[in-house]
């Protein structure tokens, strides 16, 4: 009876810690949907869903006429927009504002609000940097030539080349913007049109489905637990209302 006991106690303890090990390895959550998105884990492709959670080197796929948010745990927010591919190459919470993220745009459109963590966005033709800012990109091939194009919304974007023969740095101010095509020197910085500013939103006529209540959406994902590093203190988060505004 005893022998009986401790099996089930111990079966009981292995599953608890292998459900605990899946929910710390989230970073994340897909809190908003428009059509139809994928993410690639261990080389296996599935469908994503509302409240789905995101890990790290998760590769995130939109289709065509589709896109996607996602609410990270320190706050960052990105949205995907259409025939987009974005993977999570980096996420490491730090104590206080120490944290880091990198994420590779491979190819399409992202617009970004960056919470507290040092924050960078890798293209095929750009390395960009910032902290506590609003960024939009786009990311593609034009005439056979790869470009990667960064609007600074709010804050201050640090832009360079991913080349490194390709020297200098460009730092975009508010509605700045600047185009880094592959081979080729950084240009001056320019003001971003109205036309830009409005595609910026990635906002279309057909709101995105919510998987929480505004109000209740930083709330949900900061209730997920990290696996702390070994040399890390608890850390104590302090409550921070996200503002989402959906298009109508």
């Amino acid at each position: 009876m005893k022998r009986s006991f401790l099996l089930i106690a111990v079966t009981f303890v292995l599953s608890l810690s292998s459900v605990c090990a899946e929910a710390a390895g989230e970073i994340g959550r897909i809190v908003a949907l428009k059509g139809r998105a994928f993410i690639e884990r261990d080389k296996q492709e599935f469908e994503t869903k509302l409240k789905d959670g995101i890990l790290l080197i998760d590769a995130v796929r939109t289709r065509e006429a589709s896109r996607t948010k996602m609410l990270f745990v320190d706050d960052s927010m990105l949205t995907i927009g259409e025939k987009t591919n974005v993977v999570i190459k980096e996420f490491v919470q730090g104590k206080d504002d120490r944290g880091r993220a990198i994420f590779n745009l491979l190819d399409g459109k992202l617009r970004a609000v960056v919470g507290k963590s040092q924050f960078e966005v890798h293209t095929p033709t750009a390395v960009t940097a910032a902290r506590g800012t609003v960024i939009y990109y786009e990311a593609g091939e034009m005439d056979g030539m790869k470009f990667t194009t960064v609007l600074a919304i709010e804050g201050e974007v640090s832009v360079r080349s991913i080349e490194p023969a390709v020297g200098g740095t460009v730092v975009l101010k508010p509605g700045m913007m600047v185009t880094v095509k592959e081979r080729q020197a950084l240009p001056p910085p320019v003001r971003a049109s109205r036309e830009i500013l409005r595609a910026s939103s990635l906002s279309k006529e057909r709101p995105l489905l919510r998987a929480f209540p505004r109000a209740a959406i930083a709330e949900k994902v900061r209730a997920l637990t990290l696996a702390p590093q070994i040399d890390q203190q608890p850390r104590i988060i302090s409550p921070v209302a996200v503002g989402i505004v959906f298009p109508r």
